[in-house]
């Protein structure tokens, strides 16, 4: 939906500028604003499904407990940054909260407001993982029996 809407957006704008010589002024500004929020709101259906980029090489080759313990210890690290990030971005927002944009005049907040929305929700799902022993490569950890 978001990128559906960015690219017409992006489409009207050059269909403005180049074809009725009439730019519109804000549809790379709106066009900028949803690219940062899809990619925020992307980050955590990529967390939950596994699909960003990892480096698994050493952990792959540890089996057992330990591979447990280094999985739920980055979980842990995860759980941490994304807490930092979101209250910080919090607090960035509220100070932004005066200031608007160049083209659409929106308040900034708005924009800023990707950050901290998609921490939270990457952090929902850590923790989520992290109670429920769920790898973010979208495997159960089995218990030994």
């Amino acid at each position: 939906m978001i990128t559906g809407t960015m690219t017409l957006i992006v489409l009207l704008g050059v269909v403005f500028r180049y074809i009725l010589k009439a730019p519109l002024p804000w549809s790379e500004e709106l066009a900028r604003y949803l690219m940062v929020w899809g990619a925020s709101l992307g980050a955590s259906v990529a967390y939950r499904e596994g699909t960003h980029i990892a480096i698994t090489l050493f952990v792959d080759k540890l089996h057992g407990e330990t591979g447990k313990v280094i999985t739920w210890f980055t979980q842990i690290i995860i759980i941490v940054f994304m807490a930092i990030v979101m209250v910080e971005g919090f607090i960035l927002v509220s100070k932004l909260s005066g200031q608007t944009s160049p083209a659409m005049e929106i308040p900034m907040a708005w924009p800023y407001l990707a950050i901290p929305v998609g921490c939270l929700l990457i952090l929902f799902e850590a923790i989520f993982m992290f109670f429920s022993k769920t790898q973010p490569l979208g495997e159960k950890v089995t218990e030994p029996s």
